[in-house]
């Protein structure tokens, strides 16, 4: 093949600018395909959310568990058992982020296979709006997280601020 200018053209050069103008076709004539490649995209993520969120809450649940048990079994009054009150209160707002994020989460994935459903066998126009909201329903997902971790670390602040009085007033509570 030759060139505008006359010169023979390289057929490696040749069948890669094939291959590239192919693929812009694909992407620009074809909403589907990338709909389909965005939508595939987030399919494995989704669950993996979930599974990070479901530890989270299981471990928050464990802790919540350890500290009531300890309001429970111990004589403690003052200081001690307000910090331990605080930090349930703290866990139970935590608590409720994390089970909106995995409820947000499940939603998405819904949503997520829907629009793969509609995607894959081109049934209407609906893939675009069950993909704009499996995204609207992670950002809330993520949200509620980012919230959660703001929270988790005020948690551990309260808790650090116990040890700490505790170990300057000594384990029996006098100075």
């Amino acid at each position: 093949p030759t060139g505008t200018n006359g010169k023979q053209r390289s057929p490696r050069r040749d069948s890669s600018a094939r291959l590239g103008a192919s693929f812009w076709l694909v992407c620009k004539g074809s909403r589907r395909y990338m709909s389909l490649i965005a939508v595939g995209t987030l399919f494995p993520a989704i669950p993996l959310a979930i599974v990070a969120l479901n530890f989270r809450y299981t471990s928050l649940a464990g802790l919540m568990r350890q500290i009531t048990s300890q309001l429970d079994a111990s004589t403690l009054n003052g200081p001690g058992q307000a910090v331990l009150i605080d930090e349930l209160s703290v866990m139970k707002k935590r608590m409720t982020l994390v089970k909106y994020a995995l409820f947000l989460c499940g939603v998405a994935f819904i949503f997520n296979l829907a629009a793969l459903y509609l995607g894959y066998f081109s049934l209407s126009g609906m893939e675009p709006v069950m993909m704009a909201l499996t995204i609207l329903s992670m950002i809330g997902g993520i949200s509620c997280f980012c919230v959660e971790t703001i929270l988790s670390t005020k948690a551990l602040n309260l808790h650090i601020s116990g040890v700490l009085h505790r170990d300057a007033t000594g384990r029996d509570g006098r100075a």
